[in-house]
């Protein structure tokens, strides 16, 4: 994008302050600390749920923008290659943390997959949307479901520690690349406020502060535990 949207960026950073404070209550009960049941506990899976829609929508609509007029091959590498490498260290990190529960398809590994099967659709946004709606329908119609297509190999989404499924989720990346296709969300932002360049920082820095936050919140929390 030449230009970045202040409501997408504070859009992304206020799913990143809702990703930072699901983890944090999901280390607290992962120490021992409180009995909620997350994630998978009533409210908190959809939470989580809110969390990933956000994310995904905005992928799809960051993908819009900046290649919708032209295809821009070598910043979609760079970014993909970043989002590998990211993903990589998640997977490395989840196989000392949590070796029965790795996590081989978390959000980074998603949105990598995502945005390269989305990337075609970019030129095309009444496609992205009616493809993406059909996934969404086709889900709750129960014709596919979050365990494709790694069901279908042996890896169970509920025996890894974080696991974001193709489906329904690809949806929303779609939808999103449609969104910033067909409608003119660039002639549209919102005031600045400190709040809201604090969360557009965060957006705009979103990889990183992913790939810090849990273990500095892993480590502060086991400082707090030794004391």
């Amino acid at each position: 994008m030449k230009q970045r949207l202040l409501w997408l960026d504070a859009l992304r950073g206020f799913a990143i302050v809702l990703m930072i404070v699901f983890h944090f209550c999901y280390d607290l009960r992962y120490f021992g600390w409180v009995d909620w049941n997350v994630p998978n506990g009533d409210k908190w899976w959809q939470f989580r749920y809110v969390i990933i829609t956000i994310f995904s929508f905005t992928i799809g609509v960051s993908l819009s923008l900046a290649h919708g007029a032209q295809f821009k091959r070598q910043a979609f590498l760079k970014r993909f290659i970043q989002l590998i490498a990211g993903a990589f260290v998640v997977t490395v990190m989840s196989l000392f943390l949590f070796p029965n529960s790795w996590i081989y398809f978390g959000i980074l590994h998603f949105i990598a997959a995502g945005s390269v099967i989305s990337a075609p659709f970019i030129k095309y946004p009444k496609i992205a949307l009616g493809l993406g709606l059909l996934i969404l329908i086709s889900y709750n119609l129960s014709l596919i479901n979050s365990d494709m297509p790694f069901g279908w190999i042996g890896l169970a989404p509920w025996d890894a520690e974080d696991y974001v499924p193709l489906f329904p989720w690809l949806s929303a990346i779609l939808i999103g690349v449609a969104v910033g296709g067909l409608l003119p969300v660039r002639q549209f932002d919102i005031p600045q406020s400190k709040v809201i360049n604090l969360f557009a920082f965060m957006g705009g820095h979103g990889l990183i502060i992913y790939l810090i936050h849990q273990p500095l919140l892993f480590g502060g929390l086991i400082l707090v535990q030794m004391i």
